[in-house]
């Protein structure tokens, strides 16, 4: 049997449960949205995501709203609109997810992080055979490498003297080049020019040389452009520090694959925490739908009940 008491405290419960989730949204929406490097390497679909997220976030506000007055005003018909707004924001809130989750998978499925590391890898790459030479030739003109040189180039930018991000950029690309043995983002001594233009699904490249090709080589064959680091030629692409200068061996590779893997990761968790916080609506609908139910079946959905609401 439905009870108005048993309403009141569920209603209020359940308008606790959606403030929670339009923080948790907003929140994630906002990681996805103020960080530029996610966009520069999985396209402008995850910042669209990420407003996706506050929007459904805000959504989530008004449906806290509706619990709080249902709770007060015991009126019957507010529970019916918040059933039909759970829907909607379940629907919101998983698609969103489900595309965050599927943009950051990019990478990998274009090539799996393993062979992009063979790729990347003097020794590895030029061990392999002519047809496997040009499935990683194929992946660095791929939209998905594009975007790795995107966010490299930032790094570079932002960590170079003159920058306000430089101590925190400096150290993290540093960092990065150390821990994963690794230097500039491109296979090393392999320059290949490119004269596709970056991918409009990118923001602009931050690099004023490369704003209309993706790849320039410097006129030494396989070297790239010298930088700060390396003068005249350098057989690394963009290297931070002094691992530019280091003599290139077999086990000399580029950081492409680890810069995407860390941030497509990141992407991942955030679709993920997304996607897994659906089971709180979820829950809540099923709730709704059995007080709803309830209503019914103890007449309080009859005429007695729409004669007091449209009165």
């Amino acid at each position: 049997m439905f009870h108005k008491e048993s309403l009141i405290q569920f209603m209020a419960g359940s308008g606790c449960y959606s403030i929670i989730q339009m923080i948790l949204l907003i929140v994630l929406g906002a990681l996805l949205v103020d960080n530029e490097h996610y966009h520069e390497l999985l396209g402008m679909t995850v910042r669209d995501v990420g407003g996706g997220l506050i929007f459904t976030g805000v959504l989530y506000l008004f449906a806290a709203l509706l619990g709080f007055a249902t709770a007060r005003t015991k009126n019957k018909c507010l529970l019916l609109i918040q059933v039909i707004l759970l829907v909607l924001l379940l629907f919101f809130q998983t698609v969103m997810g489900g595309v965050a989750l599927a943009a950051s998978r990019a990478p990998s499925v274009a090539l799996s992080y393993d062979a992009q590391i063979i790729c990347l890898t003097v020794g590895k790459y030029e061990a392999l055979s002519d047809e496997d030479k040009q499935t990683c030739q194929r992946f660095f003109r791929s939209d998905e490498f594009a975007g790795a040189m995107l966010v490299w180039q930032s790094y570079y930018i932002k960590s170079a003297v003159g920058s306000g991000d430089t101590s925190s950029y400096g150290a993290m690309v540093l960092g990065l080049q150390r821990d994963n043995f690794c230097c500039g983002y491109g296979l090393p001594v392999h320059c290949a020019a490119d004269l596709s233009a970056f991918p409009n699904s990118r923001p602009n490249a931050v690099v004023p040389k490369w704003q209309d090709q993706r790849q320039i080589c410097s006129s030494t064959a396989g070297m790239y452009l010298p930088t700060t680091e390396c003068q005249g030629a350098c057989s690394f692409a963009l290297p931070s520090g002094t691992c530019g200068k280091n003599p290139v061996t077999a086990s000399s590779r580029g950081c492409a694959a680890f810069v995407s893997r860390q941030l497509s990761l990141q992407v991942q968790a955030i679709g993920a925490i997304a996607l897994a916080f659906v089971a709180f609506p979820v829950r809540s609908l099923l709730l709704h739908i059995n007080k709803v139910n309830d209503c019914f079946s103890s007449g309080l959905f009859s005429y007695k009940f729409y004669r007091s609401f449209l009165l």
